[in-house]
């Protein structure tokens, strides 16, 4: 999320950011274009120094080689030395110029530097006089020219319109400051021969009109600032001179000889170009000045508009990330409540919820998520916070279906256990006054149906949450226990004893353990062939947690892995009712006997065929061996004590049975499986237990009404059974 956030802020972000970056790389160009051409600008500087000198230099040497006798116009070699300093300065100057970026501005300096490689070479010519006026003052003309080239080189760069318009002007006044030397060189010569030869006039006469030309052309380009200065700066005595000897000179074309003196032009023609180089040097000193404030005000744009840049995207950065975090973070908080609600609190408030009581639930809420915000993200936290509320009613309505539920199983089971325990007096009552043994043995067997069908009713109050009330009074060997488990299953007669140890159980699990171990054999002998014989077997488990291992073992025909391991997870998690419960009951009841005491019930594959059932007995249970219970008295023989005496002994259960009922089969069974323990019985038979859990004292806790048959030491407390087929099977065991 974050990042798709950051991918719809940063994207147009980018783009106005790259819109920016080629904005503020053309003002970044600008400032080096404005740069290089503050450069040019100082580089005329050196430029016009040596254009000055070379133009010096030519209009001496002109008057050096019309009369080589009389160099009154100045010796040629000062003139040289001149020309030679400010070539020295301009070579330095030029060679910090980076003339890659312009290729006209390279092939100027390319020519300049040739022509002032040459220069020496001509200079031998003037003095060897190889050369005639004409030749040598075209090759001077031609070097300075050369030079005077690097203006419109300059007026190519970029420095602004008003830089432009000084750049022209101060090229149309650099021509006409060359005109006006090479029209005094040309007129230098004249007056020095004293007459002009075949062809000087014309080319007297069209130097003038070039001079003329440029000057009208400087005035006609430059500014008013520029035209008066010019027009204050170039006037006075030596401009009205120059004109006046130009004018005679025009006259006397025709003389034998011309009537000026050369020392008179040369002092008047220098003085006016001396002015017009003034107006030149001040026009190229605004020229750099404006350069160089151009310069500076693209650098300090392209500097401001560079932190500007890097300030918006800081401040967008900084925008961004509040802006994403405002929205991430909640959206962060939300999910990590989300997954802690529904990977922990939820499912821990659930299974609170599912196992306590209604009134324990009345204030519980569910938690709400930590995301406090006013947008979309609040409202989602807010739905979630509802959807969270809802499960938990929801939940909380179950656990009140529940314990109505509970309640009817409760009631309904304490009823049928009222009318069970009249049933069972009323058949007590007939089997203490029947002698026929025929008779005695139909009413045992009613006496054992109905006796599950308390089993029934107690497995009803363990699966609805209730106690079975059901109790012993004192300690019990595990093999009398056995034998009671097996005296509440149907077909008792298939089930077979094993070397059953000597240990006995604590008085508080005996009842309990019964009721486990009798599910457990009802599911082996009911999910395994009729003939087949259910083997029940005990043995010590030694090791620092010392405890009893009583094996169920069957011969059904099995069940698959995963059958096993799903029946086993029933085993160990039956505290939760699912909606198979139904199906499988007595699953879910011996699961919570187990866990009520402890007790560890756990199912593997027969060595055979079939399945068997390990109880682990742990020792916290075991109270010592059957020997401690031989002398055990279960009552006396007396009359049960009236309602709400409290409880009295009653007489031994083996005297209230009559000799037909002592003689039944039961007797012998339960001593054969009793003599493996070494110990005095408390019990001789099942049928002996099933009256002792009818009638016993130490074994309920109460009375359910209806009171007890006239001639009974007691009637049952209300317990619980189930029907066959409650535990796993071959066929699923459910």
């Amino acid at each position: 999320m974050r990042n798709k956030l950051t991918a719809v802020v940063l994207i147009p972000g980018i783009l106005a950011g790259a819109l920016g970056l080629v904005s503020l790389g053309r003002t970044v160009n600008d400032a080096d274009d404005y740069g290089q051409f503050s450069e040019l600008a100082r580089l005329q500087r050196p430029v016009l120094r040596l254009v000055h000198s070379l133009q010096d230099e030519r209009d001496v040497t002109a008057g050096f080689i019309a009369d080589r006798l009389d160099a009154s116009g100045g010796a040629p070699s000062r003139r040289r030395a001149e020309a030679d300093a400010a070539a020295a300065v301009y070579r330095q100057a030029a060679a910090g110029i980076d003339t890659s970026h312009n290729p006209q501005l390279h092939t100027a300096f390319l020519g300049v530097a040739e022509e002032l490689r040459s220069l020496p070479a001509l200079r031998a010519s003037v003095d060897e006089a190889n050369l005639t006026q004409s030749s040598i003052l075209a090759h001077y003309t031609a070097t300075i020219n050369k030079l005077m080239e690097l203006g419109p080189a300059l007026a190519a760069g970029n420095g602004g319109s008003k830089a432009a318009a000084q750049v022209r002007a101060l090229n149309t006044l650099s021509r006409a400051v060359e005109n006006t030397s090479r029209l005094r060189a040309d007129l230098n010569g004249v007056l020095t021969t004293g007459t002009f030869l075949v062809g000087q006039f014309p080319d007297f006469a069209g130097a003038v009109a070039r001079q003329q030309e440029t000057v009208e052309e400087f005035l006609a380009t430059a500014d008013q600032a520029q035209r008066t200065l010019y027009a204050d700066t170039v006037k006075g005595v030596a401009v009205s001179a120059t004109h006046a000897i130009q004018a005679r000179v025009a006259e006397q074309a025709q003389a034998p000889r011309l009537d000026v003196d050369p020392a008179t032009w040369r002092e008047a023609s220098t003085r006016k170009i001396t002015l017009m180089r003034e107006v030149e040097s001040q026009i190229l000193k605004d020229l750099i000045s404006l350069s160089s404030q151009a310069h500076d005000s693209r650098q300090s744009t392209a500097l401001w508009g560079t932190v500007g840049l890097l300030a918006v995207f800081l401040a967008s950065g900084w925008v961004i990330t509040v802006v994403v975090r405002s929205m991430t973070r909640p959206l962060k908080t939300l999910r990590m409540s989300a997954r802690e609600v529904a990977d922990r609190r939820l499912p821990e408030a659930l299974t609170r919820l599912r196992q306590a009581d209604v009134d324990d639930l009345a204030d519980y809420r569910a938690t709400p998520a930590a995301v406090s915000s006013n947008d979309e993200i609040g409202e989602v936290a807010e739905a979630f916070d509802a959807v969270q509320n809802a499960a938990v009613a929801l939940v909380k309505d179950q656990a009140a279906l529940r314990a109505h539920i509970n309640g009817m199983f409760i009631h309904l089971s304490r009823r049928n256990q009222h009318l069970v325990s009249k049933l069972l007096g009323e058949i007590g009552d007939l089997e203490r006054h029947e002698d026929d043994p025929d008779r005695l043995g139909r009413l045992f067997r009613l006496d054992h149906l109905a006796t599950q069908m308390l089993r029934t009713d107690e497995s009803l109050l363990v699966l609805a949450g209730s106690d079975t009330g059901r109790t012993w009074q004192e300690p019990m060997p595990l093999a009398e226990i056995l034998m009671a488990a097996s005296a509440e299953v149907e077909q008792f007669t298939r089930i077979d004893f094993r070397s059953i140890g000597a240990a006995a159980v604590a008085a508080d699990a005996v009842t309990d353990l019964v009721h486990l171990l009798a599910e457990l054999m009802e599911n082996a002998t009911v999910f395994s062939a009729a003939r087949s014989r259910v083997t029940v077997t005990c043995r010590p488990m030694s090791g620092r947690h010392g405890y009893l291992v009583v094996s169920i073992e069957d011969q059904g025909s099995g069940m698959t892995q995963e059958q096993m391991a799903h029946v086993n997870h029933r085993l160990a998690s039956a505290l939760l009712l699912d909606p198979g419960a139904g199906r499988s009951m007595g699953l879910f009841v011996v699961g919570r006997l187990a866990a009520k005491h402890g007790i560890g019930v756990h199912l593997i594959p027969s060595s055979g065929q079939g399945t068997t059932a390990l109880v682990r007995i742990p020792r916290t249970l075991l109270a010592g061996t059957g020997g401690e219970h031989a002398s055990t008295e279960l009552g006396r023989a007396t009359d049960p004590a009236p309602a709400g005496e409290g409880p009295v002994r009653s007489r031994s259960v083996t005297s209230a049975l009559s000799p037909a009922q002592s003689a039944s089969p039961y007797g012998s069974e339960a001593a054969v499986a009793l003599r493996s323990t070494g110990a005095e019985p408390a019990f001789t038979s099942r049928q002996e237990w099933l009256a002792i859990r009818r009638f016993a004292e130490g074994l309920h806790t109460g009375q359910t009404g209806g009171g007890p048959p006239p001639d009974s030491p007691g009637h049952p407390h209300p317990v619980s059974s189930d029907t066959p087929g409650n535990l796993p099977t071959a066929e699923g065991r459910t």
